[in-house]
Order: structure tokens, then C-alpha cells, then sequence
């Protein structure tokens, strides 16, 4: 049966809190569904724990439309290239195993993208901050010249992992690997969103969409990548900076 969206969430090590996250991608999907899109909640087990691996077990057994994919990469990147390769969706949205997400995320990314004439990725316009630290921030809007600033890509991350683009998308880009301290690379999000606005994508906000980061005190992939001192991958991104004038 054709599917228009695949939710596509990465567990490992989550434990109870799949499920808060879970609920959030049902009610996104629900949303979504109440308009006539078909989704389906594609759930990718790298190396889960048996406690997360019984939360999404149960929470797949209470609704039909979840399916479950176990790989053993013991990567987020490959674990998302694996999701995206099973995915049967025209789009795919991406989304981390602990946080929330507005539940008019997946709806309008899908409206807003149906209309879009350049090839463009999708991410959430407000980010809010909870657990061991709380913060809001707005994402930047590429097409927006009074704010985004090419330039400033090579200190900061513009726009978190959680996006929105047909899969093709992220099959023809798929994300490198992300082992922290295996070859002193990460920020796998960070050096995707530079490969993708090298290949001629805009990275812009679907209005009015959230998502609520959980800031855990340990655990946290970026936080393992700074303490690494990892550095961003090599990028076309880069490259093509340089050659401005």
C-alpha cells in the first residue's frame, strides 16, 4: 500500500523514555491521518537494550501502522541509512529516540514541501529545551538573508537532526558514519545539512512546529562528540565557501 510519510525514529539505549516519544510521532501521525495522508511509524532497534527494545515492542503490538527494524551498527548514522532504506514513503521525517515533537509537525512539513519549488529540507521552527538544561531558540530559515549567514556554517550547526524531505533525499545523501572517538569525526546532523546545501537543497522551517529536545546530563551523542574534540567531516559545503568571491 503507497505510504506518504515515513516517521522514521532511532532507538538504542532509551529505556522508558521511548515511550513519551513514541505517543508524540502517534499523535503527529494521527494529525496527519485526519487529513487523508497515509504514515507509518518505522521504529530502527540499533543494539537496543531489552528494556527499550519491550517499550517499542508493546507500543507496536497497540497499533498497527509501527513497524519494527532491528540492525546491530551500533551507529545513529548507519541506524538512520538503515531506516531510510526500509522506509516505503514518497517523504521521511527523522527523529531522535528521547525527544517530543508538535503534533502538526508532520502534516504541514508536508503541505509546506508539496508546494516547494527548489529541492528543500524541512525542520522544526522552534526548539525548546528541557531536563538538565532549558533553553528556546528559533531555527534560521535559509532563504532568510537578514539572518542565515553561509559563512557562519563553519562554527555552527544551523539546524538540528530532526528533518523533513522526500527520502530520496536522504537516500541520495545518506549520513556517515558517527562512532564517537572511532576516526575523530562526528556532528553527523552538522556535516549532512552542509552536504545536502552543497548539492543545491535549502534547509527552511515549517512554521509553527516544535520540537522539545530532552538535554540529558549524560548520554547525549553531541555532548560524547565534544568531549572527543571531534571535528566536523570534510564537506563540499566547505569548498564551495572558499571559492566564493
Amino acid at each position: 500500500m503507497p505510504v506518504d510519510i515515513t516517521a522514521l525514529i532511532t532507538l538504542h539505549r532509551e529505556g522508558c523514555l521511548a515511550q513519551p516519544t513514541l505517543r508524540s510521532l502517534q499523535h503527529a501521525a494521527d494529525h496527519a491521518r485526519a487529513e487523508g495522508l497515509k504514515v507509518e511509524i518505522l521504529v530502527v532497534l540499533d543494539k537496543a537494550d531489552p528494556e527499550t527494545r519491550r517499550v517499542a515492542q508493546t507500543f507496536a503490538l497497540r497499533h498497527a501502522d509501527v513497524r519494527l527494524h532491528e540492525v546491530q551498527v551500533g551507529d545513529l548514522s548507519l541506524a538512520r541509512n538503515a531506516g531510510v532504506a526500509e522506509g516505503r514513503g514518497r517523504f521521511l521525517a527523522t527523529h531522535d529516540g528521547d525527544d517530543l515533537y508538535s503534533s502538526n509537525w508532520l502534516l504541514a512539513s508536508a503541505q509546506l514541501l508539496g508546494t516547494q519549488r527548489r529541492p528543500t529540507i524541512l525542520h522544526p521552527e522552534l526548539m525548546v529545551c528541557f531536563d538538565q538544561a532549558t533553553a528556546y531558540y528559533w531555527q534560521f530559515d535559509q532563504t532568510d538573508e537578514q539572518r542565515y549567514r553561509p559563512h557562519a556554517a563553519l562554527m555552527v550547526n544551523y539546524w538540528n537532526a530532526c528533518s523533513f524531505a522526500e527520502r530520496r533525499t536522504y537516500l541520495e545523501h545518506p549520513y556517515q558514519v558517527a562512532r564517537v572517538g572511532e576516526a575523530g569525526f562526528g556532528f553527523e546532523d552538522w556535516h549532512w545539512n552542509c552536504e545536502t546545501t552543497a548539492a543545491g537543497f535549502v534547509h527552511r522551517v515549517t512554521p509553527r512546529t516544535i520540537r522539545f529536545e530532552r538535554r540529558k546530563a549524560a548520554g547525549s551523542l553531541n555532548s560524547a562528540h565534544a568531549a572527543a574534540k571531534a571535528l566536523i567531516r570534510p564537506s563540499r559545503f566547505f569548498e564551495t565557501l572558499e571559492a566564493a568571491p
